[in-house]
Order: structure tokens, then C-alpha cells, then sequence
């Protein structure tokens, strides 16, 4: 059970991560937003990583990590994209279908399977998010699949959830062939290189502002955050933390257990981010999306106790 803890560990430094950057999308370019939070994490892990010893690598490390790269950089991409244009309530809860996805993937990759009742949890899982789409207006039980298919945020974070259920594998070949952290060290490194590289590239272009931020400021709790370097540096070193807390834990999981059963329960993370959108920023419907949710985490107890 000691895989649950990390992996609840990990759900909520998931959560605070995607609210997080919910509030600095507001003001702060995406790009330069993902480099900051990606650097300051790659060198949270990577200096804890030099202190310990680099670990031997092994042959497919190099491969995983071209490939979760790569992968990670379209995720990002979209996943900022749905962040910044739809309710936090209803794009997170999305990210379910992972473990869905991943009884394919991690069979493919990594040769691992969960049992009948696992596979019955990631079920009830995935149908939390059709309740969460349900809504008065609907009419047939095809309208809310209809409603991700149409929503362009919804949709997006429906591609960024298969897009993980593939780098995840990946993420695992990564600790197999390194270690819990210079594996991940070196893969925010080199996301972090990529996304400061895609933001140089569209201001040479002159896509954006001088220093890719609005004019305007936003709230973060009871702090007020400034746009401009200083928020910029305060994002890059909070989500660095939370990623920090959440590579090292979840990739200590992935020792012990399968990848389907920690994404799922790493997915807990959906009912503090549905619950935030709810009671704090207020967004609608929420009998209907906290229902939903709920629903979701009756699976991931299915997984917890009957794996």
C-alpha cells in the first residue's frame, strides 16, 4: 500500500500544479511559462541527482527520453491551450482516460496488466467523466461524448490524456534505466530548453510582447502576483516545486507497481481540481461535475483495494 501514498502524494502536487498554472496562464505566454516551470524543476532534481551520485544509465535511456520529450511537448502545448480557455472543473477530469488508455499502452510497452476487477475500476473511472459532461440540455446518452468531441478544451485535453498513457510508458523505461530522479532531471531539462527555444522563435517572429506577459496582474491565493520577471520567477519556482515533489514520488511508485494502477490513483488529483473550480473560482454546475468526480475516485478505491 506504501505505492498508494506516493502515488496520492503525487495527485495532489498534480493538482496544485494544474491550478497553479490555471492562475498564471492569465497573465504569462504559455511557452515561457512551461520553460520557466520546467527549468526550475530540472534543476531542483538534477542538483539533488548530483548530490546523490549519477546513477549507471541504461541502453533504452536514451530513447525514452527522446520519445517522452517529444510527446510531452505537444501534450504541454494543448494542455495549456485547454487551461487557458476552459473551466479547470472540466478540463482536468479529462486526463481519466489515461489509465483507460494505459491497459493498452502499458500491455504494449512494458508488458503490464491489471487484473479483471483493475481493469472494472479504470471503467468506473472513465465514466465519472461522462456524468461530468452530462448536463440538463442533454437529451440522448450519446450527448456528452457528442459535448467532448465539440468542446475544443474538452477535446484537447481528451488528446493530451492519450498522449500521456504513451509517454508514461516511457516515463517508467526512464526510472528502470536511471533512477526516481536523474532520469526525470534530465527530461524537464531538456522541455524546459524547448519551450524557452519555441518562445525566442515566435518572438523573432514578433507573435508576442517584448517579455511574453500581459499587462495585468492576477490573484494567487492571498498573494498578489505581478506580471512581468517577478511572476514569472515566482510561477518557474512554485510549479518547479510541486513537479519536484511529484516526479520524485510518482517514479518511486512505478518501482513497486504497475503504471495503470499509480496514474490511476494519481488521478485523485481530479477531485481537488473540480472542487477548487467549484467553491473558490466558482465555476457552474456543481452538483454535476463534484458527482462526477466522485464517481471517478469509487474506481480508483476498486483499483486500491481489489488490484
Amino acid at each position: 500500500m506504501f505505492w498508494a501514498l506516493l502515488s496520492g502524494i503525487g495527485a495532489c502536487a498534480d493538482a496544485g500544479y494544474y491550478i497553479v498554472n490555471k492562475k498564471f496562464l492569465r497573465s504569462v505566454d504559455p511557452d515561457l511559462l512551461a520553460a520557466s516551470g520546467f527549468l526550475f524543476t530540472s534543476l531542483f532534481l538534477l542538483s539533488t541527482s548530483f548530490c546523490r551520485g549519477i546513477p549507471p544509465l541504461g541502453p533504452d535511456f536514451a530513447m525514452a527520453v527522446t520519445a517522452t520529450v517529444a510527446i510531452n511537448i505537444i501534450g504541454t502545448t494543448l494542455a495549456f491551450r485547454a487551461l487557458k480557455s476552459t473551466d479547470i472543473s472540466l478540463a482536468v477530469p479529462m486526463l481519466s482516460f489515461t489509465p483507460l488508455f494505459l491497459i493498452v499502452t502499458a500491455a504494449v510497452m512494458l508488458h503490464e496488466i491489471p487484473s479483471v476487477i483493475g481493469i472494472g475500476g479504470i471503467l468506473i473511472l472513465v465514466s465519472g467523466s461522462y456524468v461530468l459532461n452530462t448536463a440538463a440540455e442533454h437529451e440522448s446518452l450519446l450527448d456528452p461524448f457528442r459535448s467532448m468531441l465539440s468542446h475544443p478544451g474538452i477535446f484537447s485535453m481528451l488528446v493530451v490524456s492519450f498522449l500521456y498513457a504513451i509517454s508514461l510508458g516511457f516515463d517508467k523505461m526512464i526510472v528502470l534505466n536511471s533512477d526516481t530522479i536523474f532520469g526525470s532531471g534530465m527530461v524537464f531539462l531538456l522541455l524546459g530548453s524547448a519551450f524557452s527555444a519555441i518562445h525566442c522563435l515566435k518572438r523573432w517572429r514578433g507573435r508576442l510582447p517584448e517579455h511574453g506577459v500581459e499587462n495585468n496582474s492576477s490573484q494567487l491565493g492571498g498573494i498578489r502576483i505581478f506580471s512581468g520577471s517577478r511572476g514569472l520567477l515566482i510561477a518557474g519556482i512554485i510549479i518547479g516545486v510541486l513537479l519536484t515533489l511529484e516526479a520524485m514520488v510518482i517514479n518511486a511508485a512505478y518501482l513497486v507497481q504497475i503504471v495503470p494502477y499509480v496514474s490511476a490513483i494519481k488521478r485523485t488529483s481530479i477531485l481537488i481540481t473540480v472542487l477548487y473550480g467549484t467553491m473558490v473560482i466558482r465555476e457552474e454546475e456543481v452538483f454535476r461535475r463534484v458527482a462526477g468526480a466522485v464517481l471517478m475516485l469509487c474506481g480508483v478505491v476498486l483499483i486500491l483495494f481489489f488490484p
